[in-house]
């Protein structure tokens, strides 16, 4: 009688499977991707991860109709991040010029406030783009600005200071397409309002950078105050001190748990978001990856205590744990309640 071949499989092939697909499609040769992705799928390994490069493989490949119901399917069954996935589902049904589904979606989104700030505005010149492809729709009032006209400047300011915080913001968009200098007065008081929603004063910080606003400006956030010129100020992705602790991550756990490093990339972005343009104290990046790490541990249901992953990076579980309750503090306050 034949005794069965045992099956022996080399160390982290599921692994460099996965890296191999994914290099593959940054290559553009999006057909063998595909294949490589289904090899990864049957090896049930990295499950979001495989199933979003899929779906990015069927709309490189021109299959807009598998590549939705798959985006579909991700978020019914919350498979990955989910606005992550949202905004590639709205891109296919764009691309499929199925604009009353996006409405739709993007509405009911609106309603259950939970909206990530860093998604906010993206969600809504989306809404926005997606009503103007439709007919007249009676129903967009809901949703829409009822601040008035541009010249009712009273109103609009009354707005500013004293409206919902949808309206708040709905108005704050509005200003990038203005000269928002007759209004720096009222910019002023806005950022000095201590009850003012931190993330508004954020998106108000860059309109004002980008306008070329180069006088000193006084922003009073988390119950700090501090003085600063728009100009002069970096975003995100120029922020050395937000670059290294992305570095710090890349090598302490990007290897072991690519999904786990995005994860902690965003939440990195969000309470940057928050943040902004205080500067993170301690001003020490391995305190801070440490603390996301720590953090982020909880999100995925994975289990490491404050003093293994203090130790990981070189810093006091002390510190670990300081640093975790302000990320917890600062990742309450990045979502807006619109």
């Amino acid at each position: 009688m034949k005794k069965e071949k045992k099956i022996v499989e080399f160390p982290n092939l599921k692994q460099r499977l996965l890296e191999k697909a994914m290099q593959t499609m940054k290559e553009k040769k999006f057909s063998e991707a595909l294949e490589l992705f289904e090899q990864a799928r049957e090896n049930e390994y990295a499950y979001a991860e495989v199933e979003l490069g899929m779906v990015v493989c069927y709309m490189e490949l021109g299959q807009l109709t598998e590549a939705r119901n798959r985006c579909k399917k991700m978020l019914r069954e919350d498979i990955g991040d989910y606005f992550h996935v949202l905004q590639i589902y709205i891109t296919i049904l764009i691309q499929l010029k199925e604009y009353d589904e996006v409405k739709t979606t993007i509405e009911a989104i609106l309603e259950e406030d939970k909206l990530p700030a860093q998604y906010a505005q993206n969600f809504y010149q989306l809404l926005e783009f997606a009503r103007k492809m439709l007919p007249s729709d009676e129903n967009a009032e809901q949703f829409e600005p009822d601040y008035g006209q541009a010249t009712d400047d009273l109103d609009e300011l009354n707005m500013l200071h004293d409206g919902p915080i949808q309206k708040q913001y709905e108005l704050l968009q509005s200003l990038k397409h203005r000269n928002i200098r007759p209004l720096i007065p009222d910019i002023q008081k806005y950022l000095e309002d201590e009850l003012k929603h931190p993330v508004l004063k954020t998106f108000l910080l860059h309109i004002l950078k980008e306008q070329g606003w180069d006088k000193e400006t006084e922003v009073i956030k988390m119950g700090q105050r501090i003085t600063i010129v728009p100009t002069e100020l970096n975003s995100g992705e120029e922020d050395p001190f937000l670059n290294k602790v992305i570095s710090i991550l890349e090598d302490t756990v990007e290897s072991d748990n690519p999904s786990l490093f995005e994860g902690l990339k965003e939440m990195l972005v969000r309470i940057h978001t928050v943040q902004f343009p205080l500067p993170f104290t301690p001003d020490k990046p391995e305190v801070w990856a440490a603390g996301l790490h720590s953090a982020g541990v909880g999100l995925f249901g994975l289990e490491a205590s404050d003093e293994e992953i203090a130790a990981e990076y070189n810093v006091s579980a002390l510190e670990v744990k300081s640093v975790t309750r302000e990320i917890n503090k600062l990742e309450d306050f990045s979502y807006l309640r619109l």
